[in-house]
């Protein structure tokens, strides 16, 4: 790379008008090599090694959810339109499911949206997406 120099008053008056211009503009003389432009090049991959606890497969909130949707879906069809989260929770307070459901009513019903969200279940407590997770469970089980 070459060093900026500045010009002095004599060599500044000997330029021509093309080569003051020039001098002008880009800091250098036309007959300077141009400066190479170094690219800082950005680490783009995330490291491999991440630190802290391993992240949960299933949080709590598709946990309740997908307890919930076993219960609907041993409902008929018009009862599951009509039935709402809190009857759900009532339900699932009478059943075995290890702790789930013993936060406050107001806790469970946030969490619950928040699940209904993520496993993508519409109003009639329908899901793909459950359905592939009622698959699968059994086979990690054996």
């Amino acid at each position: 790379m070459v060093r900026k120099q500045r010009l002095g008053l004599m060599d500044y008056l000997l330029l021509s008008e093309e080569e003051r211009d020039f001098y002008a503009l880009t800091g250098r003389l036309p007959s300077e090599r141009p400066e190479d432009v170094k690219i800082e090049v950005t680490r783009t991959k995330p490291p491999n090694k991440k630190g802290g606890r391993p992240h949960k497969k299933y949080h709590i909130n598709e946990r309740r959810v997908y307890c919930l949707w076993l219960i609907a879906k041993e409902l008929p069809e018009e009862t599951r339109a009509k039935i709402t989260n809190r009857k759900l929770i009532e339900i699932a307070h009478t059943m075995p499911f290890r702790g789930l459901f013993t936060s406050s009513q107001q806790t469970l019903e946030t969490c619950i949206s928040r699940g209904k969200r993520t496993l993508k279940i519409d109003k009639f407590w329908n899901s793909k997406v459950c359905v592939l997770l009622a698959e699968d469970i059994p086979k990690l089980q054996s």
